[in-house]
């Protein structure tokens, strides 16, 4: 496979990021997500996908996404299905999948080619980075101040949901949601202010259960009310591991990633390079 990769990528003028995996329709047939003409951007994309360990335990779903390779005459020399962590060239031909050894990477790069879904590929690996596979408690309990400042929740919202469990809290009545921001932005002149220690309580929550169903619902329609653009005006700037993270789950909750992915780029390689 190595060898057919070096003919194959000493060819190629053109590449493409098409969408579905190895159970979508025919090439011809499926959208281009994206586009690499330029000769540096390819040679990046190169050793991005050539680069790792050959796995023969292959992975077993069809990928999410399609990379196919073009010629100068733009007739195709070969694909490769794009799994997490891991890319199958020519997958029916050689039987085997490439452990890619820069997955970071090769995700930001997609992203900043406008390709959406970034944010699902490294969610697992940054729940893996911050330890936050739940235990035996799945949710934060009621009554506990403790388990409030251990949960991030912000200070402004204790004596709201001290009384509730995560569970609970998940389940507040939309209508109370706005009272709650007004609560948190009472003394701030910027509504951006308090997106930080949103991210950072939506960060600090165990998956699934508390991430999905707790804590983490609720952090999640708290910034919906702030508004996207005022989110995405803070994730440049932030560092703090929890709240990077909480802008990691928070992505991979809009229709269009790319974007949040790219702005959240520097930390994300920083949390995971550790």
């Amino acid at each position: 496979m190595r060898q057919w990769l070096e003919d194959a990528w000493a060819h190629v003028r053109v590449a493409r990021i098409l969408s579905e995996g190895e159970d979508g329709p025919p090439l011809p047939d499926r959208d281009v997500l994206a586009e690499v003409a330029d000769s540096t951007a390819l040679e990046k994309l190169r050793t991005l996908t050539t680069s790792g360990e050959v796995l023969k335990d292959i992975c077993r779903c069809p990928g999410d996404l399609t990379l196919a390779l073009y010629d100068a005459d733009d007739v195709l020399i070969g694909s490769a299905s794009v799994h997490p962590g891991a890319i199958a060239w020519q997958r029916d031909r050689f039987g085997v999948d490439l452990a890619t050894s820069n997955s970071i990477d090769l995700e930001l790069f997609l992203s900043e080619l406008g390709v959406q879904g970034g944010s699902r590929s490294l969610l697992s690996e940054m729940i893996t980075a911050l330890e936050l596979d739940e235990g035996d408690v799945q949710f934060r309990p009621a009554g506990d101040d403790a388990a409030l400042v251990r949960h991030r929740v912000p200070e402004a919202l204790h004596d709201e949901l001290r009384d509730l469990s995560g569970d609970q809290a998940a389940n507040i009545d939309q209508s109370s949601i706005p009272r709650m921001i007004a609560k948190m932005t009472q003394s701030e002149a910027d509504p951006a202010a308090v997106v930080r220690p949103l991210l950072a309580w939506l960060g600090t929550a165990t998956w699934p259960a508390e991430a999905i169903a707790g804590d983490g619902e609720l952090a999640r329609r708290l910034l919906a009310e702030l508004g996207s653009s005022t989110v995405e005006r803070v994730l440049p700037g932030l560092s703090d591991p929890s709240e990077v993270m909480g802008g990691v789950v928070w992505a991979t909750h809009q229709p269009d990633d790319a974007a949040s992915v790219v702005a959240l780029g520097p930390a994300i390689r920083r949390i995971l390079s550790r």
